[in-house]
């Protein structure tokens, strides 16, 4: 919006010192001067970038040629910014040192004076309300910005949280069928195992057709714990398919680098998808980044999990936050090692396992 009011208040100077030149006495050549100050306060108006010393060495070296021309003074000074506070200061210093030339009386310089300091006092005035509204208008926008931010934060939090529940149910299912397979399908295989033996030794006629019957009762309960196994690990997600999981619900832009895991135990799987999971968590709390770099690299002896973040705003040491303790513990319980290294905006979380010896 265009701001009027530096022309309003000049035209007013304008007024002033034209009633007081034509008091002098009217002469042709006053108009000059008005044309003149006309023409110095629309340039300076209308220039983008508002002059400053060179106007105001011009103007005084006019005013010492034309005397009369400094009664225009202040309306120029109205308009003509300048860049430095002490130039207001050097400027009253150059005119009075100008006027010494000139034929002003007493009067008329010290009335000039004051509406100098007048027109510097509405400058600064203006000047300082500019700076606020500036400030306003980018707090308004840091304001709506962090708005957004967080707004994106929640929504990409909770989209973790739904994946971190998929993982879990994921990992229960996994722990079901291994609990149902080591625990009733050892036993249902030992009574398997029993019953044959009972109907190799039993000498009583009326036996064998129950021993036969529970024997087929217990061959069909362990075929449906087979099939039920079977199901539950067949419904449970893949590494490579938990890894997209977690990449598509984080809201910015996840780099894979190298080839996925392969043989990789339940508990390891499980413990790479935890550490990729918290690692993302954490990029969406302390950084803006705009790109994660999460890189896989097999080994002979271990596995390498390398996980990469830049831009981060918010310090994260290797000791700190719940989430990085219980990776260091997870880590480690399966004796691994967990190295975090940080420096400047750049975070990179290195994550090794040993490969198990059937691997």
């Amino acid at each position: 919006m265009t701001n009027y009011r530096p022309l309003t208040e000049a035209g007013f100077f304008l007024a002033i010192s034209l009633f007081l030149l034509v008091n002098q006495g009217f002469v042709a050549v006053q108009v000059i001067y008005l044309l003149i100050a006309v023409l110095f306060t629309g340039v300076s108006y209308l220039l983008p970038k508002k002059p400053s010393w060179f106007f105001q060495v011009i103007l005084l070296l006019l005013c010492a040629f034309w005397p009369a021309l400094a009664l225009f003074l202040p309306a120029m000074m109205r308009v003509i910014a300048p860049k430095e506070r002490q130039d207001d200061g050097l400027f009253l210093l150059g005119f009075l040192l100008i006027s010494t030339v000139g034929n002003h009386s007493p009067t008329e310089l010290a009335f000039i004076i004051l509406l100098l300091l007048f027109a510097f006092y509405l400058r600064k005035k203006e000047q300082r309300m500019i700076d606020l509204e500036k400030k306003y208008i980018a707090s308004k926008d840091t304001h709506w910005e962090k708005q957004q931010q967080l707004s994106e934060q929640n929504k990409a939090l909770a989209l973790s949280q739904e994946t971190k529940l998929a993982l879990q149910i994921a990992e229960e299912r996994n722990r079901i069928a291994r609990d149902i397979h080591d625990n009733v399908g050892h036993l249902l295989s030992s009574a398997i195992l029993q019953i044959g033996a009972l109907e190799m030794i039993n000498q009583e006629p009326k036996l064998k057709v129950p021993l036969a019957n529970l024997s087929a009762t217990v061959h069909t309960g362990m075929d449906r714990i087979r099939q039920s196994v079977h199901d539950l690990h067949e419904t449970s997600i893949s590494f490579p398919q938990a890894i997209e999981f977690l990449i598509a619900d984080f809201p910015s832009s996840v780099t894979i680098e190298g080839n996925l895991f392969e043989g990789l135990s339940e508990a390891q799987q499980n413990c790479f998808l935890m550490v990729i999971k918290e690692a993302l968590t954490n990029s969406i709390k302390h950084s803006h980044a705009k790109t994660v770099v999460v890189h896989f690299r097999t080994l002979p002896a271990f596995y390498r999990l390398q996980i990469t973040n830049e831009n981060v705003n918010s310090p994260q040491t290797a000791n700190s936050g719940i989430g990085l303790k219980t990776m260091r513990q997870r880590v480690q319980e399966l004796q691994g090692q967990v190295h975090i290294l940080q420096e400047n905006q750049r975070f990179q979380l290195t994550i090794i396992l040993p490969k198990e010896e059937h691997q």
